[in-house]
């Protein structure tokens, strides 16, 4: 059964899962950036192999650690977050990425991805508020590269529409993470077919990542904790086997160390 009171998210609050990452590089001020491969606690995820195709994931070493609730739903209770610079932290659950991109290619990679699981905002493969960005595993060489576009079917199903992406940063940090602009009035991705590269990306590893996004909190200073609760965070239903990872938006490009804990309610 769903919660639906006070009492009940207080009667299901799991322990707290803290995460610290630490002296991660960014590329450019508001250019985003995964935590995924930072060490740190949990420790740095190892980068994807699984080919163009890409995985479906459930669990994967490097995420925020998740538990299964033994009956019912599960929620966000809590996330709360502190880095030594100012920027703003984002909570997500990665359904799915790949790997084998041709760096160098620049006509169509077919991806033909598997399907994603049933994570999306509403619990179905439909992809409602499913995203998709690129992330580098590795520094990036070259040029900006413009121009570069994704072949995805959307939520509400048809296409293939097209989603654009425009400026990936000349020499990216590894980490360096840039969401796709989806299709005018489109809410979200079901299946992604294949990926253009504006020009080569030169030398270095990306992967496609699709992810829904759980929360936030904005750091406004150094320091300075933030925090979101049941409340303020809209009681968002995490589903089975949810994949908790974290992205940074810098406001200054200095190495980052970030720490907050993330608190589930289940029942």
């Amino acid at each position: 059964m769903p919660i639906t009171t006070v009492d009940g998210a207080l009667a299901g609050m799991q322990e707290p899962e803290d995460f610290l990452k630490v002296g991660a590089t960014m590329k450019a001020v508001g250019v985003r950036h995964s935590f995924f491969y930072t060490s740190g606690l949990p420790g740095a995820a190892v980068a994807p192999s699984p080919g163009l195709g890409g995985a479906a994931l459930t669990t994967y070493a490097g995420q925020i650690p998740w538990g299964n609730p033994g009956a019912g739903n599960s929620y966000l209770a809590r996330f709360d977050g502190v880095a030594s610079t100012a920027g703003t932290l984002i909570l997500a659950d990665r359904l799915w990425h790949n790997s084998g991109i041709g760096i160098t290619t620049t006509t169509a990679q077919t991806v033909t991805s598997v399907a994603f699981p049933a994570r999306d905002k509403n619990g179905s493969t439909n992809g409602e508020g499913i995203l998709v960005g690129i992330e580098a595993s590795g520094a990036i060489g070259g040029g900006a590269v413009t121009n570069t576009t994704m072949s995805y079917t959307p939520a509400a199903g048809g296409g293939p529409n097209t989603a654009t992406m425009a400026s990936w940063p000349a020499t990216a940090a590894a980490g360096t993470f840039v969401p796709f602009q989806l299709a005018a009035g489109d809410t979200g991705v079901r299946a992604i077919t294949s990926l253009t590269l504006g020009t080569t990306y030169t030398s270095g590893t990306i992967h496609l990542v699709a992810y829904r996004k759980l929360a936030q909190v904005n750091v406004v200073a150094a320091n300075i904790g933030s925090a979101v609760d049941a409340l303020t965070s809209g009681f968002v239903r995490l589903y089975d086997n949810t994949v908790p990872f974290l992205i940074w938006v810098p406001s200054v490009t200095t190495a980052t160390t970030v720490g907050g804990t993330m608190i589930v309610t289940q029942g």
